[in-house]
Formats: structure tokens, C-alpha cells, sequence
């Protein structure tokens, strides 16, 4: 009896000693101390746990004292905690840098990035705020930083109008990406770009059909997920001030152009090279001293004629335009930020002001903004509302053109030197005489365009609300705004400058107003079964868009200032005209998520649109997607390796679809045709009204007399379908040495069929005989890869590295007969098999070294008038002796075969570093340079080049024998070459002040101070010769050179 009660004991008190009650604690972050809501507290081995609430509290009952809790939380590190017979358990959190990313915003729901299946890129917001700060435009910053997506910025002081494509070219229309801000959608660039860097929390970037198929329709080009900040959490309150002042030069992306002494001398050239007598053609600008003998000419000196166009009032100049026109600009960033909480709300409202005083004289950008973010919490938190909100409204003059329209940024490099910039008077000079453009002063043109202006007032945001109807049961609602007001005023006021000037004046109001309205409906269900884990999303949506434009112009003002110019006080024609269009789309969708013990992954989607766009016939399209993925590291024989820290590989196929053609696409279209009224005629004001007739014709000439009425335009197409695009991905995540090593895989194949073209019609066929109709059909194949490493030591030393490269090509595999004509190539070479961006030109073989070479080359065509020494060689592609259009080939593409960059990282102690280059490869382009550079362009100015031309005594030249009337400029790959580059976009030196130094100064949590540079410099392969090889248009304002200082406070 004795025994069997010590075999009792021995059993059941150590039992009853690691008995335990409830367990109760709150779990923390070591960053800020806020509560972490929603963090996971599981016992060690079992799949019994709970989850924090929102004050990060949480109890579980009947723990054993030898147990361990494992607490973790998305972007913390996990930690395990023995319980040791302890009834209250804190813990506190560490940020982990490797996984700050976890969380993705993937569409209408919050995902674990160790969960996607997609090919989502998670955008590395800390390196992009200084940077977005000098431009006040975030969607610039990224430029490089992302695989797959591809950015060509632009100089306007705006920020606007850059160039973006995910993952290359999809369609043959629109290829912006979705935009997707809060919840809320837009196709429109600018509501990205007028965020403030430091309200943006995180972005996402959507490159595949299976990752982007929950928005459908709209998807068909990626999509741009941005999540903006909300207040603090608990009983907090925080200030944050952001000031950056940036200086701008163009120099950098300058053109060398010839003073006059040197225009004299090329023109010479030029001239005896054509057997033209120089003073003959240029005698009013230059008197020239040479043999006469055209067959061993010699110049003996050159001078300029002291007065343009022989008037003493406007004596010779020497002017370099683009100093002229150009000045350092200035940008001045202000932004404040005010965030704050308590148990049940929170609200952050920002304010920003950015000022850019603009590089182009009389140019400039003024930009207020404001955001208002907050959430409360009502019905035992069962209930969440909130709204998000952005305003902005700005204030821009832009580029002007000449009389002629010819913009002043062009005209800053083509305009000759000779003319002065003011006359003897102080007046604006211009060219006269002989010799000269017809083109007028830009900087008069710029200094008439102060008056003009385009404001524009946008808002953005939505109001939502979310209810918890079960456990892991939500339900939201949302509706969102997108609303934009654009008015633009340009005046034109009379202009006596030069040859072409313009005698009346004029006033033009263009206005359009933009709304998009987006009511979206969903229900989310989160389910743990052991190891089973699944997630539900249903949803409806629906969403009207509407535009609307008017154009007021009027004529002959009696008074030049611009207060009178109001179209109310013209005494001349008026004409007015607006257009008024609408759509709506309407749709329903649904995503399952399945995960099995953290290894096996599924996730299955499918969107059904329906689109206003389209005819009763083909109003829906049905987009599914399906993706599976494999964490390897999460095998028993890799779970415990020290070497590899994750691998996962996944798989996916989606469709999208497109619908980007026009409110009005499927529509027969009728427009109304005014002619002339009686008081254009004849004046007077009481016959204003009378109509004589229309210019309108059948032959489409705009000559005849017919009376006034509607004629169709287009003819409808009710049978228009959508856009089809269908994607495979495959992909591998990594991560090494506890995820210091980790990046990312992947390779796509893609196909688009039924695309929406409008064909090109000859208007003799007659009117009525234009429309949109399906038929092309484009591939595309590529890959992406993104690599990082990054550490920290105990001595404060930090260092990262990352790199992302993508990979892209596309083809062409279908047009319809009716479309080719609008494609280059011709009927036996046609674009079938090439790049939407391919350049189809002549080849060419460097420069004829002496008649006799001439003499054995075929010519004919574009080859005849450069058949001559120093003249460019054409080859003849096709072998028949003959030089004509069927020698052209296509030379190449526009899009870069590959994309990369890398970052560079270094931290000690308090002071940053930061070096960001990216570049292109295996691209061509226009060298704009090159048409001043190698050409002499009579009435024009040219590049230094032009004087180290071809000539018989300087055979080794590769710039062509100077001529006014044989310059070979046609589309070859002597004027479009290797336009590959890298650049140093950004560097960027910081210091922090020691926590001790600023914790005594007025509550301040953080104050840092930079130095930044962008666009420093940049290598070129041999043979580029331009400035900047992302100049390709001289007729908009370069890129600059950027030189920052910044300050960020912190209260």
C-alpha cells in the first residue's frame, strides 16, 4: 500500500506543480513602445494560442510552468519566452529590417509576403523620401529601384508627364499602370506624384496577371499599390517637419554650339562644298575672304556684318542662346506632419508647399497640398470608420512656342548666334535679312507667356468603414472620389519680331473637369484549421467615370494687360466648343488564399467587368488567375540549415483584360460643321450669328461650301470585345545567412490578343469610315531579378547592397491588313515578328574616302545626293545595285533590352551614406545632337562637330563633308544608335544628432540633416556624342542636375 501511494505521489504532484492559472501580458515595440494589435502568442509545439487586441493585450488559460510562448508579429522578430511560472508575461518586440516587408497590400486585402505567390515587388520607401523631396514627386524616385519597371522622367518643373511601363509594352494603345492609392483606383500619374514622401507607408508593385487579375479590366499594364499613413497608435502624439531646398542646372545636358565666328567658317564649308558662292547666300551676315577657286578652295578669313539684316538698330550679336534662356533654378519643399491617437482613433494630417522657380526663364511651379487621414473605433471596436484624404492644388507655366509654334527650348540651341538678344533700343531683337529662320525670339516668346497659366485643383481620397461581423469575419465598404479640375489660360498678345509675326490677339480657355466615383463592397474571412490556413475575399465594385471639356477663344483685345483679357471684353470672332462623355463599369470578384503548414501555397482569383465601352454583346469579360507555391525552407530537411534561411518557388497564370479606347469607341460619331460666320467676313457684331456655310467636303479638302450640319466621323462597332492579355510567371524567392543574402527570380511569358486598334482611313473614302475594331495580337517574354545584402555589427557599422535587373522583349504577331499602314516596315518586311518599338531605317557604312569609291557604289534614291567623298555610304541591303526604300531594315529598338540598378548603403554611428546608379543596355535612340552636331542646317545653328567635318585633308572624320542641300537625315542607324547608358542618379551624405544631444532639446525625438546629389553623371558607349542620353527631344526641358540640402525634425 506504502508503494503504490509513492508511485501516486511521484505521478501526480509534478503534474499539480506544473499546473498553472492564466497567463496575461502585453506585447509591445522596442521602436516606438505602441501596443503591436493582433500579435501571435502560441504555446511552443501545440497549436494553442491567441492574438493580441488592439491595446496589445492578450490571456491564454491553463499553461504549464514549463511551457514556452512563441510571440511574433509581421516585421518583428520572433521571440520565445519561458514561462518559468510566471503569471504576467510583457513582451517587446524588435523591428526586423529583413521583414519590415511582410505585410503586402495586394488588392482589397493585406497578405504575408512569405504567402504571395505573385510577382509583387516591395518598394524600399526610406531611400526615396530625400530624393522625391527635390521634386516634390515620389513617382520619379523610384525611377531604376524596381525590376521590370521602366521610368523616363522629364524636366518639366511639373515632375509630369514621365514615361512608366511595367514589364514592358502589353498593348499597342495605353500602357500607363493602374494606380491603386488607399484602397481607391486611378489611372492618373499625377494623383501618385503630388503624395508626400512622408506620408507614403508603403508600395507595392503588381508585374503579373496572377498578382494583378483582382482589379481585372484595369490591370492589363501592372499595377502601382500605395498605402499612405494613418495616426499614432495609443496616447501619442508626434511632429514631424520636413524642409529641402534644391538648386537646378541644365548645364550639364547642354548642346556645344558654334559662336558666329564659327557659323561663318561652317557655312563656307558648306557652301564651296556645294559649289555655292557663300556670299551670295550669306553675304548679309558674314563677309568671306577666300580664293573663289571651288576646285582648291581656301578661306582666308571670315567676318560678321556689323548689323543684321544691314539695320543700324540691331547691331550684330553673339549670343548663345541657351544661356539666354536658361538660369539655376530653385526648389523649395516644405511639409509638415502631425500625427496623433488614443485607444480608439487616430488622425494624421499633413501640409505641404513646393515651389519650383523653374531652369527656363519665365517658367515655374507653385504646389499646395494637404492630406487628412483618420479612423475611429465605435461599438466595442467592432466598427471601424475612417477617411482618407488628399488635396492638392497647383499653379504652372510651362514652355512656350514662337508665332510659328516652334518651342522656345528647341529654338535656344537652333537659332543663330548672330542674332543679339536686344536691339539698339532695348527692344527684343529678332532675325532679319537673309540668312535666317523664319522663327522669332524665345526669350520674347517666354517673357509673352508669364501671363499664361494652368492651375489645376485635385481631390483624392475615400471615406470607408469595417465592421467585424464574426471572429476573422470583416466586412467593408468603401467610397472613393477622384476628382480633378484643370483650367489652362493662354494669351497671346501681338508680336512684331522677325519674319513671322502675329497682328491680332487672342485669348484661349481650355477646361476640363474629371471625376471618378469607385463604391466597393467587400467581405474578408480569415479560417485556422491546424495547419490549414485559408482566407476568402468576395466583392463587388463599381465605378463612373465622367469628362468633361470646354474651349472658349476670342479675339482683339484694345488693351495688352492681363487683367483685360477676359473673354467678355473681345471685340473680334469668338468660338467656343466643349465635348461631354461618360462610362461605367460594374464588377464582381473573388480570391481564395490556401496555406498548408507554412510549405504549400494556393491562391485562386477571378474578376467578372462589365464595361459601358463595349456593346450589349460583349459587355463582360471573365478574368481568372491561379498560382501555387512551394517553401522549401520550411522542410524538415532545410528548416534547421544555417545557409539557407528561405526558398520558396511558385508558379502562376492570370488573365487581365483592357478597355482602354474611348467612352465612345463603339459609337457611330456625328459632329456639327460650322462655317465662317458673317461678322468674320465683314465684321460687325448683330451678324455674329449668321451662318454662311461649312468648310466641310466629301473630298475631305476643307474647300467646299456645303451648308452647315453634321457629318459622322466615325462609324459605330457594336461587336468592339475586350482586350485579352494572358500571363505565366515563374518564380523563386531566397534568402541566406539569416536573410542578410535574400532577393528574388522570375520569368514571364506573355500573350495579348483581340487588341483594340483604330485603323488609319484616307479621307476620300468619305466620312463616317473611321472606327475601332479587334484583330491585333502582341508576345512579350522576360525576367527579373532583385538581389540584397545587408548587415549590421556591433560597433554601428551598417552596410547594404542591393541590385535589381529585368529583362524584356516583345513582338508583334498579328495585325490586320487595314492596320499595317500604320506600322513601320513595308509589305515584304513588315513589323510581324518585331518590336512595337522597332526603328525600320537604312543601314549605313561609314563615309566615301574618294570618288572611285563612289563611283563602284550603287545609288540612286536617298543615296544620290550624298554620292560623294566625305558623303555617308548606305548599304544596299537587298543586293539589286540599286539604293531605294526596300534597303531599309529594322535597325533595332527603342526599349532597352535590359534594365538595372544598384544601391549602395553605408552607416556608422550617426552618419549615412547613400549611392544609387541604375541603367539601360541593348536600346537605340535618336542622338538628338547629332543633327547640329554632323549637319550644317543654313538658317539654323550647328554643334562643334561641323568643324571637324570630312574633308579631303581630314579623311579619318566620321562627321559627314558639310553640305546645305545633300544632309542625309532620314531614319538610319547613322543618326539612331546606341543610346545604352549609367547614370549616379543620386548620392546622398546624412547626420543624425545623438539621441542625447536632442532629447534635451524642446522634446525632440530625431533631428538629421543631409546633403544630396542627382543626375551627377552618367557613361556612354563610344560613338554617343550628345549631352545627356536621356535627351532625346529638344523641345522639352532637359532633366537637370540636382544639388540638395535637407532637414528632418522630429518632436
Amino acid at each position: 500500500m506504502k508503494l503504490k501511494l509513492l508511485i501516486l505521489l511521484m505521478v501526480f504532484v509534478p503534474i499539480g506543480l506544473m499546473a498553472q492559472g492564466p497567463i496575461t501580458g502585453t506585447v509591445t515595440s522596442s521602436g516606438d513602445g505602441a501596443p503591436l494589435p493582433g500579435a501571435s502568442v502560441i504555446i511552443k509545439g501545440t497549436t494553442t494560442g491567441t492574438t493580441t487586441d488592439f491595446d496589445g493585450n492578450y490571456k491564454l488559460n491553463s499553461v504549464t510552468s514549463d511551457a514556452t510562448l512563441v510571440i511574433s508579429f509581421i516585421g518583428f522578430i520572433t521571440i520565445e519566452v519561458p514561462v518559468n511560472g510566471q503569471s504576467r508575461i510583457d513582451a517587446v518586440l524588435q523591428e526586423d529590417a529583413q521583414q519590415l516587408d511582410e505585410v503586402v497590400l495586394t488588392g482589397y486585402s493585406a497578405e504575408r509576403k512569405i504567402d504571395l505567390t505573385g510577382a509583387v515587388t516591395v518598394v524600399d520607401i526610406a531611400p526615396i523620401e530625400g530624393q522625391s523631396l527635390s521634386s516634390g514627386n515620389a513617382m520619379q524616385a523610384l525611377q531604376g529601384r524596381v525590376g521590370g519597371l521602366f521610368i523616363e522622367k522629364s524636366g518639366d518643373p511639373t515632375g509630369l508627364s514621365s514615361r512608366i511601363l511595367i514589364r514592358g509594352l502589353t498593348t499597342l494603345g495605353n500602357n500607363d499602370p493602374l494606380y491603386v492609392i488607399d484602397g481607391v483606383p486611378t489611372k492618373r500619374q499625377e494623383v501618385f506624384a503630388s503624395l508626400n514622401p512622408a506620408t507614403i507607408e508603403s508600395i507595392q508593385v503588381l508585374k503579373d496577371a496572377s498578382a494583378s487579375s483582382i482589379y481585372g479590366s484595369r490591370a492589363a499594364n501592372g499595377v502601382i499599390v500605395v498605402t499612405t499613413k494613418g495616426g499614432e497608435k495609443g496616447e501619442r502624439l508626434s511632429v514631424s517637419f520636413n524642409s529641402n531646398l534644391s538648386q537646378q542646372s541644365e548645364r550639364k545636358q547642354r548642346y556645344d554650339m558654334l559662336n558666329s565666328q564659327q557659323r561663318g567658317e561652317a557655312l563656307w564649308r558648306a557652301s564651296v562644298n556645294d559649289g555655292a558662292d557663300p556670299n551670295a547666300g550669306y553675304g548679309e551676315i558674314y563677309n568671306f575672304n577666300w580664293n573663289n577657286d571651288f576646285s582648291n578652295p581656301v578661306l582666308n578669313g571670315v567676318s560678321v556684318q556689323p548689323f543684321v539684316g544691314g539695320d543700324s538698330n540691331v547691331p550684330v550679336g553673339d549670343t548663345n542662346w541657351q544661356d539666354e534662356l536658361y538660369k539655376t533654378g530653385y526648389v523649395y519643399n516644405n511639409e509638415l506632419t502631425v500625427s496623433t491617437g488614443t485607444e480608439k482613433s487616430s488622425l494624421l494630417i499633413n501640409l505641404g508647399y513646393l515651389k519650383n522657380t523653374g531652369m527656363l526663364k519665365y517658367t515655374g511651379y507653385d504646389r499646395y497640398t494637404a492630406k487628412i487621414n483618420g479612423t475611429t473605433k465605435l461599438f466595442n471596436d467592432k466598427v471601424k470608420f475612417g477617411v482618407n484624404t488628399q488635396i492638392s492644388t497647383s499653379n504652372e507655366t510651362l514652355v512656350s512656342g514662337d508665332v510659328g509654334g516652334a518651342a522656345t527650348t528647341g529654338l535656344s540651341i537652333t537659332l543663330a548666334p548672330t542674332i543679339p538678344v536686344y536691339d539698339a533700343n532695348n527692344e527684343f531683337a529678332g532675325p532679319l535679312g537673309a540668312g535666317y529662320s523664319d522663327r522669332n525670339n524665345p526669350l520674347l516668346m517666354q517673357y509673352l507667356n508669364r501671363w499664361d497659366n494652368a492651375t489645376k485643383n485635385n481631390f483624392f481620397g475615400n471615406v470607408f468603414a469595417e465592421i467585424n461581423i464574426l471572429d476573422n469575419l470583416t466586412f467593408r465598404s468603401s467610397l472613393g472620389l477622384d476628382f480633378s479640375d484643370f483650367k489652362k489660360k493662354n494669351i497671346e498678345p501681338k508680336v512684331f519680331n522677325g519674319f513671322v509675326t502675329r497682328s491680332n490677339n487672342r485669348l484661349i480657355y481650355d477646361t476640363n473637369k474629371f471625376s471618378t466615383i469607385s463604391f466597393s463592397n467587400t467581405l474578408n474571412y480569415k479560417l485556422e484549421l491546424g495547419k490549414h490556413r485559408f482566407g476568402a475575399l468576395l466583392g463587388i465594385e463599381s465605378i463612373r467615370e465622367d469628362f468633361d471639356t470646354i474651349f472658349a477663344q476670342a479675339d482683339e483685345f484694345a488693351v495688352e494687360q492681363e487683367s483685360y483679357f477676359v473673354l467678355s471684353a473681345a471685340t473680334g470672332a469668338r468660338t467656343n466648343n466643349g465635348i461631354s462623355t461618360q462610362y461605367s463599369l460594374a464588377s464582381q470578384f473573388g480570391k481564395l488564399n490556401y496555406t498548408y503548414d507554412d510549405k504549400y501555397l494556393a491562391s485562386f482569383t477571378i474578376r467578372r467587368d462589365g464595361s459601358s465601352r463595349f456593346g450589349a454583346n460583349n459587355r463582360y469579360g471573365i478574368f481568372p488567375a491561379a498560382t501555387v507555391g512551394w517553401r522549401i525552407s520550411q522542410e524538415e530537411f532545410l528548416k534547421d540549415s544555417n545557409l539557407i534561411s528561405n526558398l520558396k518557388i511558385r508558379a502562376g497564370y492570370g488573365e487581365v483584360g483592357n478597355q482602354e479606347i474611348g467612352n465612345t469607341a463603339r459609337y457611330g460619331l456625328y459632329e456639327s460643321r460650322y462655317g465662317q460666320n458673317q461678322a468674320q467676313l465683314t465684321g460687325g457684331f448683330f451678324e455674329i450669328y449668321y451662318n454662311v456655310g461649312t468648310a466641310y467636303d466629301i473630298n475631305g479638302n476643307n474647300t467646299g461650301t456645303l451648308p452647315s450640319g453634321f457629318v459622322s466621323t466615325q462609324a459605330s462597332n457594336q461587336n468592339l470585345k475586350w482586350e485579352t492579355t494572358k500571363e505565366w510567371n515563374y518564380g523563386i524567392d531566397f534568402g541566406f545567412l539569416e536573410n542578410r543574402i535574400s532577393g528574388s527570380f522570375d520569368y514571364f511569358t506573355r500573350e495579348t490578343t483581340d487588341i483594340l486598334t483604330t485603323p488609319p482611313i484616307a479621307s476620300v473614302i468619305g466620312e463616317g469610315q473611321q472606327r475601332v475594331l479587334n484583330g491585333a495580337a502582341t508576345s512579350a517574354k522576360g525576367w527579373e531579378l532583385n538581389v540584397g545584402y545587408s548587415n549590421t555589427w556591433d560597433n554601428g557599422f551598417s552596410l547594404g547592397v542591393s541590385t535589381n535587373f529585368g529583362a524584356f522583349k516583345d513582338e508583334i504577331t498579328f495585325l490586320p491588313e487595314e492596320v499595317r499602314a500604320a506600322f513601320p516596315g513595308t509589305a515584304q518586311n513588315s513589323i510581324l515578328g518585331q518590336s512595337q518599338t522597332a526603328i525600320f531605317g537604312y543601314r549605313t557604312n561609314g563615309l566615301f574616302q574618294s570618288q572611285a569609291e563612289v563611283d563602284a557604289h550603287p545609288t540612286g534614291g536617298v543615296q544620290t545626293g550624298n554620292a560623294r567623298p566625305g558623303g555617308i555610304k548606305i548599304v544596299d541591303t537587298d543586293n539589286n545595285g540599286i539604293i531605294d526604300s526596300n534597303d531599309r531594315d529594322f535597325i533595332g529598338n527603342t526599349l532597352p533590352d535590359l534594365e538595372y540598378g544598384i544601391r549602395l548603403d553605408v552607416g556608422y554611428k550617426n552618419f549615412d551614406l547613400s549611392i544609387f546608379g541604375s541603367g539601360v543596355a541593348g536600346r537605340i535612340g535618336v542622338d538628338s545632337y547629332m543633327f547640329w552636331n554632323n549637319f550644317v542646317q543654313g538658317r539654323d545653328n550647328a554643334g562643334l562637330g561641323v568643324l571637324n567635318a570630312w574633308t579631303p585633308q581630314n579623311t579619318s572624320s566620321n562627321i559627314p563633308s558639310l553640305s546645305l542641300v545633300n544632309n542625309f537625315t532620314d531614319t538610319s542607324d547613322y543618326i539612331f544608335r546606341n543610346n545604352s547608358y549609367f547614370k549616379i542618379r543620386n548620392m546622398q551624405v546624412g547626420y543624425s544628432l545623438p539621441e542625447d544631444v536632442i532629447s534635451k532639446m524642446a522634446g525632440m525625438t530625431g533631428l538629421r540633416i543631409y546633403l544630396q546629389g542627382e543626375n551627377l553623371f552618367w557613361f556612354t558607349p563610344k560613338g554617343y556624342i550628345g549631352s545627356d542620353p536621356e535627351r532625346i527631344d529638344v523641345n522639352r526641358i532637359p532633366v537637370p542636375t540636382v544639388y540638395s540640402v535637407g532637414l528632418n525634425i522630429n518632436f
